[in-house]
This record gives C-alpha cells, sequence and structure tokens, in this order.
C-alpha cells in the first residue's frame, strides 16, 4: 500500500506548481536559454498608438452606414493605445464600441498574441472584453501557448475552451495539458485547468481532474519529487560489500511543498521515505530581510533556516535529526552580522541519511561580527565559533572567542603604517590538549624609496604575542624584522600565438631578517606548514613559511625571483594572462630554522631552499598550469601538481590534474561531453594513487530542451570504512514543476565548473 501512495505522490506532483530552483525560461527577456531556438511569435509584434483618445484605422476599402458603423475589408488593421487588430473584414460601430472581425484574425495586447477565424468584442468601461473562435494563443511574458476551441477574454482573466497549453517554445509542444476548459486569472497569478490530460511526446500519461499552477514566478504547490537509490550496507568494510548478500538496495523519495509566503520569505516542507530508515520530514525557510547597493555591489541580508527529523531509524531506533542555519544581515553599510548553527543528532548521520557530504570532517557553528571603515582605514572583528565531528574526522583547536583590529595610517604618505591586534581563545574538545589566549600585536611600516628602475621597497616590523594557557606558565614573544627588495620591471609590446599583448619581465632580489627566537615550548593552535605538500612560488616569496601565528620563522635570507608575464592588450579585468612564468630560490645564512614540530626549537635546513617554478598558460578555451619543487642537489622533481582544462561551456568541458606529494599521489578528472544539441554526459573522478582509494566518482546522462530536462546520476564516494553508493533522477517540466534539486546540488558539489541550471 506505501509504495502504491508514493507512485501516486510522485505522479501527483510531478505536475503541481512552478516554484524556485532551474530556471527554463525562454523569453523575449532572455534570449540565452540552452537548446531554445530563436524566440518565435505568432505573427510579428505591433506597436501600440501613441495617441490614447484616437483609433488608426487602415484598410483597402471602407464605407459607412446611417447608424455611423463601419465596415472595413481588404488588409484591415485597427490600432489603438492597448490593442492591434488586423482580419480580413472587420465591421466596428463608433456607438457602442462593438467590434466584429472575421477571416486572418490576428489580435495583440499587452499580455497575449491570439489568431482564429473569428473576432467579437465590445469596449466596457474602457476594457475590452472579446470572443475569438479556432484559435491559437501565445502569453507574451512566459511564452505560454496552445490552441483552443474559442476563447473569451477580459482584462482580468482568459477562458480557454477545448484547450491546449503548454510552455515549449512555439511548434515545439514536447508536452502540453489539454483540458475542457483553462481558466487564466491574469489578477491571481493562476491557471486552473478542468478535466486535465498531461501528454508528453504525443502520449497521455497522466489524468487530473481539476489541476491548478502558477502562471508566472513562484506559487505554492508541491515541487518536482526526487528520486534516488542507495546501498544499505550489513558490513561496513570494503572487502564485504563486494558481495550481494551483505548490502541491501534501497530508496528513497521526497515529496516537497512549497509555500510562497511573500516576495520576500518562503517555506519547502517535504515529506522523505527511505525504505531502510523510515520517514523523515525536512524544511527550509527563507526571508531576504534587507537589499543594499554596497560599493557598487547589491548585498542581500538574508536568513536561512534548514533541518531534517527522522521520527525513529528502522536500523538504529534512534532519533536522527539535522539543524543548518544561517543569518547574514547589514546592520549599516559599515556593520555585518554573520551566525551559523549546523548540528546534526551524529556523526554518521552523512554516511547513512543524507548518503553526501561524506567528506566532511567537522561542521563550524558560529556568531561573526564584523567593522569595516573604508575610508578611516579602519577594520574591527568578533567571532566565536564552536564544532561537531562528523564521519571520520578528528577534534580540531576552534575559537572560543576572537577579537581583532586592523588600522592603517598615513596611507596616502611616503610611509604607510599598519596596527594590528588580534586576540583568540583557543579550546579542544580533549581536555588534555593545551588550551589558553593569545594576544597578537603587530606594527608594519613600509617605505618605497625608488619608483624609477630598479623599484625599491623597504619594511619593517616588530610584533609581541603573549600566550596566557591554562595550567601552563605565560610565554611571551617578541620579534623584530626588516626587509628590502629590488625590482627590475621591463615592459615592452610583443605578440604572442597571433594576439597583442604587453610583457612584463620583473627579476627581483629580496633581502630579509627577522630574529631567531625560541618558539618550541608553545603549543600549536592553528599553525601549519606550507611547504608540508608543496613548496609554490607564492609559498616561497611571501617571507613566511608558517600559517597562523604559533610560529614565526627566522630569517637572515636572500630569495631571487624571475617573472614573466603576458597579457593580452585588450584583456578585461578578469581574463586570464597568455602565458606567466614564475621562478625563485631562496638562500639561507642560517642553517636552523624555527620547527612546527612540538617542544622543538629548531630544526636544521641545507643552505639553500628547493627551487619553485610555477607556468601558466591560456590559449583560447586550454588552460595548462604547473608547480614544481626541484631538489638541485639531487637534481629531481621532488614534488608537483599538474593540470590541464579545456573550457567551452559548463556542458562542454574537461579538468585534468595530477598532484606529487611525495609520498602521496591523487589525480582528478572532470568533464562533460555533448552527444548532440540536447544529450551531453558528464562525470567525474577523484582518487588517491598511492592508496589505490577512489574518494569520488560520479557519472551520469542529462537530456535538456528548453520545455523540460532529465538527469540520471551515479555517486561512489569512500566513506572511510567503505564505499557508498547512490543513484539519482531528476525530472523537470518547465512551469509545472522544478526544484532545487539535492541532486543537482550532489552533482555540482563533485564536479566542478558543471552547473545543471538549464538557463547557464
Amino acid at each position: 500500500m506505501k509504495k502504491r501512495l508514493f507512485v501516486y505522490f510522485f505522479a501527483l506532483s510531478a505536475f503541481s506548481i512552478q516554484a524556485d530552483g532551474v530556471n527554463l525560461t525562454c523569453t523575449p527577456y532572455q534570449t540565452v536559454c540552452v537548446n531554445c531556438p530563436e524566440y518565435q511569435t505568432l505573427f510579428p509584434i505591433e506597436q501600440f498608438s501613441s495617441d490614447s483618445g484616437s483609433l488608426d484605422v487602415e484598410a483597402d476599402q471602407s464605407e459607412i452606414t446611417r447608424n455611423a458603423d463601419y465596415h472595413l475589408t481588404g488588409n484591415v488593421k485597427l490600432k489603438s493605445n492597448s490593442y492591434v487588430l488586423s482580419a480580413d473584414d472587420v465591421e466596428f460601430s463608433s456607438v457602442n464600441q462593438s467590434t466584429i472581425a472575421q477571416g486572418n484574425v490576428q489580435f495583440q495586447d499587452a499580455t497575449y498574441l491570439i489568431t482564429g477565424e473569428s473576432f467579437a468584442a465590445n469596449k466596457i468601461n474602457e476594457d475590452l472584453e472579446a470572443e475569438i473562435q479556432s484559435a491559437d494563443y501565445q502569453e507574451l511574458k512566459s511564452n505560454a501557448n496552445g490552441s483552443a476551441a474559442s476563447i473569451s477574454k477580459t482584462a482580468k482573466k482568459v477562458i480557454f475552451h477545448d484547450a491546449t497549453y503548454s510552455f515549449c517554445p512555439i511548434n515545439q509542444n514536447d508536452w502540453q495539458i489539454k483540458a475542457k476548459t483553462i481558466v487564466a486569472n491574469l489578477e491571481k497569478n493562476r491557471g486552473i485547468a478542468d478535466h486535465s490530460t498531461i501528454v508528453f511526446k504525443g502520449y497521455p500519461i497522466f489524468y487530473l481532474p481539476k489541476y491548478s499552477w502558477v502562471l508566472e514566478g513562484r506559487g505554492s504547490g508541491f515541487l518536482q519529487p526526487e528520486y534516488d537509490t542507495y546501498i544499505e550496507p550489513l558490513y561496513t568494510d570494503e572487502l564485504s560489500l563486494l558481495y550481494d548478500a551483505n548490502y541491501k538496495r534501497s530508496y528513497r523519495l521526497r515529496v516537497p511543498y512549497y509555500f510562497n509566503i511573500a516576495p520576500d520569505k518562503d517555506l519547502t516542507l517535504a515529506y522523505t521515505y527511505m525504505s531502510s530508515r523510515g520517514s523523515i520530514i525536512d524544511n527550509r525557510y527563507r526571508q531576504l530581510l534587507d537589499r543594499k547597493l554596497i560599493g557598487g555591489e547589491m548585498k542581500d541580508s538574508m536568513f536561512d533556516i534548514e533541518s531534517e527529523y527522522l521520527f525513529s531509524d528502522d536500523i538504529t531506533k534512534l532519533k536522527r535529526w539535522l539543524v543548518n542555519t544561517t543569518t547574514e544581515l547589514d546592520i549599516s553599510d559599515k556593520t555585518h552580522i554573520s551566525t551559523k548553527y549546523n548540528r546534526v543528532s551524529d556523526a554518521e548521520y552523512f554516511k547513512e541519511i543524507k548518503h553526501s557530504d561524506t567528506d566532511l570532517e567537522r561542521l563550524l557553528s558560529h556568531l561573526k561580527i564584523t567593522y569595516n571603515n573604508q575610508e578611516s582605514h579602519l577594520n574591527a572583528e568578533l567571532l566565536t565559533e564552536d564544532e561537531q565531528i562528523v564521519n571520520s574526522g578528528t577534534s580540531k583547536y576552534t575559537r572560543a572567542f576572537e577579537t581583532s583590529i586592523s588600522k592603517s595610517f598615513n596611507t596616502n604618505g611616503s610611509i604607510p603604517i599598519q596596527l594590528d591586534l588580534v586576540s583568540t581563545k583557543f579550546k579542544h574538545d580533549i581536555a588534555s590538549k593545551d588550551s589558553g589566549t593569545r594576544i597578537h600585536g603587530n606594527l608594519g611600516i613600509t617605505k618605497t624609496l625608488s619608483t624609477k628602475f630598479p623599484v625599491v621597497t623597504t619594511k619593517a616590523n616588530v610584533s609581541n604575542t603573549h600566550y596566557k594557557l591554562k595550567n601552563k606558565n605565560n610565554i611571551n614573544r617578541t620579534v623584530a624584522g626588516v626587509g628590502i627588495d629590488f625590482a627590475f620591471p621591463l615592459i615592452s609590446q610583443r605578440e604572442l600565438f597571433n594576439t597583442k599583448t604587453i610583457r612584463t619581465i620583473t627579476p627581483k632580489i629580496s633581502y630579509n631578517y627577522r630574529a631567531k627566537e625560541l618558539q618550541g615550548n608553545i603549543p600549536i593552535f592553528d599553525t601549519e606548514d606550507k611547504y608540508d605538500d608543496i613548496m609554490t612560488f607564492a609559498d616561497l616569496t611571501s617571507g613566511e613559511r608558517y600559517t597562523g601565528l604559533d610560529r614565526i620563522t627566522n630569517a637572515n635570507d636572500v630569495t631571487l625571483s624571475f617573472v614573466s608575464n603576458w597579457t593580452a592588450l585588450d584583456a578585461e579585468e578578469d581574463d586570464l594572462d597568455l602565458l606567466n612564468f614564475e621562478i625563485a630560490q631562496t638562500f639561507y645564512t642560517d642553517d636552523e630554522v624555527v620547527s612546527d614540530t612540538t617542544n622543538t626549537n629548531y630544526e636544521t635546513r641545507l643552505s639553500r631552499s628547493d627551487i619553485a617554478a610555477g607556468i601558466d598558460l591560456a590559449v583560447n578555451q586550454y588552460v595548462f598550469n604547473t608547480d614544481l619543487q626541484f631538489n638541485p642537489g639531487t637534481s629531481k622533481i621532488v614534488k608537483r601538481t599538474n593540470g590541464i582544462s579545456y573550457k567551452v561551456s559548463p556542458r562542454k568541458f574537461i579538468t585534468l590534474a595530477y598532484n606529487d606529494e611525495g609520498t602521496e599521489t591523487s589525480g582528478t578528472i572532470y568533464g562533460a561531453f555533448p552527444l548532440s544539441d540536447s544529450i551531453h554526459l558528464f562525470g567525474g573522478l577523484d582518487k588517491t594513487f598511492s592508496t589505490g582509494i577512489k574518494n569520488k566518482e560520479t557519472t551520469g546522462l542529462a537530456y535538456e530542451s528548453c520545455c523540460w530536462a532529465f538527469r540520471l546520476a551515479h555517486f561512489k564516494e569512500h566513506t572511510g570504512t567503505y564505499y557508498d553508493y547512490s543513484t539519482g533522477i531528476e525530472l523537470v517540466f518547465k512551469g509545472l514543476g522544478s526544484t532545487s534539486s539535492s541532486i543537482r546540488k550532489h552533482i555540482e558539489q563533485n564536479i566542478p565548473y558543471y552547473r545543471a541550471n538549464l538557463s547557464e
């Protein structure tokens, strides 16, 4: 009985309402639409008369009767400031403002284009009431179109008798509604069809005695249902899952209902049935709090809350739930509040219930208040955060409370001064871990000694860090440093790949000095070594090896770097450089460097660093990039990342990347390939070669036309203990049902650059 009920809901809600989600609109106001033919109308659109007090008349012949009635024949056209009427034969009464037209009738007003065999109308209180027989019609704004035995039209309502209705382009009605009567209530923005049949590709697929939908925009009602399959493992080791007997194939059906509460708020309420787990109720409420234009960019203040609740898990017999709520609110042009509360009932929720986001390690909740005054060059921030460990993640330090302030002085002068102060209280879920408060202040000064060749820039800074630790002595650290850069930029115009370019060659010599300070007794709260994965050009030339503030490297070094950059002469701001080559190496005078190993002050190093080099090349839609870490002592490349991509559109692209971090190798490939104008394949693979584990694997097929779409996607994701398999199906009919599907979101998460929105 349950399965029959679900099938009924699936069929019913598939043809229920148009709401938020996929944009399948193809109108004259949106010229870019995938697979849409050039926008067509029933007949060429005419301009209305500019004179509101008269009626423009054109005809081959005309005669006037005694009652001041007009009889017009041959290419007749009546044009007012609100409608245009064309026909072979027209009788018009100036007394009662009635019109009768015969033969090749074409009627146009602000909302509809209508053709027919005959036309009869009366003007009542400045409104035109019309009756058209054997008609074809088109609604101008939504492009809804069809045919009818007759159409009765007023300013607020249109009634179609024995009619069809579709949002597909003219003469491309892949699907349509056939109904005894269709009423388009323009005032209520609602369409109602009596005794309606949904016809797809010429075949009737569903009947409804009464069916309602929104004529334009959003409206309350059922959204497109979501259906996918997944496996429920009986054992959690990968070897056991090789045998069919060790896992159970299951399915999930979600039926959402959309509440269009107001133009600035909505609610989606959904019932989900998981065949192996039970029933879930989920909802999402969104509200636009404010909208402001700040710095030429539109910024929205939003409140968004999402929740899921599984009453009783059929397997664990526990209640399972998820809550995710965010608020982004601009208090003023300078002050912003951001809050997020993200929690699940247990760490296995994403693996066992969501079957997505299984690579998440922790959920962070936060409260953040920021103040940004660009005029006075003052920034301030208050932050507190908390974590929940999920999947196979491990606990890390969180900022129980952090305050920071940054102020610039003399920004337009010759010696800009920057003052930064940040205080952070760190906590950890494991009680044995060090915790406490870190207060860090930094004063930095920069001065440009020469803007001519060579460009000479000097800098100096002094910082003090104070650690107030729980169950340990306080620690105080003061570090000062200076530096100078000599840059020799050479700029010229050249031609590359038959393109006029600006070539910039910049050799640079940098010297940095920073005092040597014992730091082995300082705990590691948020510091990581940039060189752990690969030493890049940006890492080497930044002057600081570590992220965070718990370790600050000593320096008495000289860095040699070289950058060659080729930029198209007519390049836009976001365009990639045609060619960019960079290489750098640092030479050390101290064979010891501050270590990030706990309770270790220094570690030894050679007198020079490895060579970091990078090449980026962009030719038409092709982009190549490579980062190399080269050891000159062994004359070998010890680490590298390589990438190549070809991007034409979100439906036609391929991206390949390979990473060799010395101890681990991995690679990714993402892409989409069109088989025709409407059909394309998409897929992605993220694999760690050194372990043989496929982290994520996605494959799928999509058919997309102007008025309907179908997607089938299969997901394979490593959860840390076993592979999770799921398959999702999405079906969208333009105007009848569209939803912000979790399947679509899952595809876009696993395949970067791919977009399931048909308007892109």
